[in-house]
């Protein structure tokens, strides 16, 4: 997927999911791979995984989700999976959970909250063009506040061969503390657009401007939407201060 300059994302807090354009499978993995075991792949084109015979579905261990990550994930299509702790749960899955996996590779949404007790599963990740229009399940909103905050000042510094970098050796930005991030909490339940093509980076400052955006599902109908609403003032701004080495939101 191109870097789009921008990430979309809108909270469903009521059924545990996330809406998000922008973040592939390996700004997710890079945020949250201490926080992740075993994947049980629903949809996939991956060569390297291993096969369940109690489900019929393949999986892939914890040290080859790497390997994984390394791949075009986006030319895969289809691409849903949903973690687990040990084989032995996934072993233990019943007729109707199984069916409801299935169901969510198919329909990238769920039939009941997708969080099984055999798996112990921390998420689940369904996508037709991975980066493009993503659903992520969080059985934890923590993580998912740990995940933005790490993923803005990745690609706001990789916006090269911009204005924004001027400097031939820059610092690392740092990540956004999940505090900071849950500070705009309400404005991503209505959804919002996170632009680094309109940020800024200086010697003082970084700036990363936010716009409410609302709900949307195609992505060509939010760009377009987008180019008026980035003429207003932004709805916030995440900034760091590198005298003081602190993020905020205002």
């Amino acid at each position: 997927m191109k870097n789009q300059g921008w990430i979309y994302l809108h909270l469903n807090t009521a059924q545990d999911f996330a809406m998000s354009s922008g973040i592939e499978m390996k700004d997710f993995y890079h945020a949250l791979s201490d926080k992740m075991h075993h994947l049980l792949l629903l949809k996939h084109k991956f060569e390297q995984s291993s096969f369940n015979m109690h489900t019929y579905l393949e999986y892939v261990h914890e040290q080859e989700v790497q390997e994984l990550v390394k791949e075009d994930i986006s030319a895969y299509g289809d691409f849903c999976w949903i973690d687990f702790e040990d084989e032995a749960g996934v072993d233990e899955m019943s007729a109707q959970e199984l069916a409801e996996l299935l169901y969510l590779g198919h329909m990238k949404y769920h039939l009941n909250i997708p969080f099984y007790k055999k798996l112990n599963n921390r998420f689940v990740y369904l996508s037709s063009e991975d980066g493009m229009l993503n659903r992520t399940y969080y059985k934890d909103w923590t993580d998912f506040f740990m995940m933005v905050g790490k993923v803005i000042p990745e690609k706001m510094a990789g916006r090269k061969n911009t204005k924004l970098l001027q400097w031939k050796k820059e610092k690392p930005i740092p990540p956004i503390p999940k505090e900071v991030v849950m500070t705009i909490s309400h404005l991503l339940r209505e959804g919002v657009v996170i632009s680094f093509q309109h940020g800024a980076i200086n010697k003082g400052n970084v700036e990363v401007p936010v716009w409410v955006s609302g709900d949307y599902v195609n992505m060509d109908d939010l760009q377009e939407d987008m180019q008026k609403k980035y003429k207003r003032e932004p709805s916030a701004v995440f900034s760091y201060d590198r005298k003081t080495k602190e993020w905020s939101a205002i």
